[in-house]
Parts: C-alpha cells; sequence; structure tokens
C-alpha cells in the first residue's frame, strides 16, 4: 500500500490514561483489530490506550465489522471499583451488509481477481468486484463522517 503522508482527522491522540476494555467477538468471522496511529494510519496492536480510535475489519475478506454498533471505537478512561478495573464489554457484530455486498464477499472468496472477468456478470458487478475493501480509503471517509457530525 502507498500510504500518502499527510495529517489525517481520524487519529490516536496523546494520552497517559489507562482503559479497560474486553471485546467480544459475538459474530462467526474472525475479527482483526487495527488501531488508528497518530498519523492517522491502521496497525496491529495489543494494548489499547484511552482516545485512540479502533476499527474492526474481518481476517479473511477485510469486509468491516461494527463495535458496538458503530464503525469506529473509541475507549474512554479507566473506571475502578473496590476489585480493580472494570472492564467495559465491547461487542464486535457483522454488520447487515446488502445481498449485494454478501454475494461479492462470496465470490470474492472463492474466485481469484484476475478471474472475475471471466465471471459473466454485468459490468457494474465487475467493477465492484474489483474495488475490495480498502482500509485506508474506509478510513479517510471515517475521518470526514466524524469531522461532519
Amino acid at each position: 500500500m502507498a500510504w500518502v503522508t499527510q495529517r489525517r482527522l481520524l487519529r490516536s491522540l496523546n494520552s497517559d490514561e489507562a482503559t479497560f476494555v474486553q471485546f467480544v467477538n459475538r459474530s462467526r468471522r474472525v475479527a482483526r483489530p487495527w488501531w488508528i496511529n497518530f498519523e492517522g494510519f491502521p496497525q496491529k496492536y495489543d494494548d489499547i490506550p484511552p482516545a485512540h480510535p479502533w476499527v474492526f475489519r474481518d481476517a479473511n475478506t477485510g469486509d468491516k465489522m461494527l463495535i458496538n454498533k458503530d464503525e469506529i471505537y473509541i475507549p474512554m478512561s479507566a473506571q475502578y471499583d473496590e476489585d480493580g478495573p472494570i472492564y467495559t464489554p465491547v461487542c464486535i457484530i457483522v454488520p447487515v451488509y446488502s445481498l449485494k455486498d454478501c454475494c461479492l464477499q462470496y465470490i470474492r472468496k472463492r474466485v481469484k481477481s484476475e478471474d472475475y472477468t471471466k465471471l459473466e456478470l454485468p459490468k457494474t458487478l465487475h467493477t465492484d468486484l474489483k474495488n475490495s475493501p480498502d482500509l485506508l480509503r474506509e478510513i479517510e471517509n471515517l475521518s470526514i463522517k466524524y469531522r461532519n457530525s
């Protein structure tokens, strides 16, 4: 991936606060977490500091997954009780995809990209198949969405 170095709106902010999160994958897919780093680029990461946006994608297809019914998750500051840290459950689910999107996902899993044109499909579907999920493009779209909300 050729990543352009520019200042992105959706990015992690410096924070010294702890956070405790328990991600619960409620889908039947392998969820891959991506931390949006300080420059706004996705990066696999184990610890999740507060004020750091996260997105999840299907590990096999790259299709988006939802976190607490949203496209992005930003942890809150840690909460404690007499027993110690309180872990916030964060549910990861598969969104309701359109029939078209489900079919595109199915084809992408089973057909090599160089063989898409061999399928007898309308040209618009060939274009959609070529436009497979792109995490950086989706982060740019999320940056615009969250800037305007």
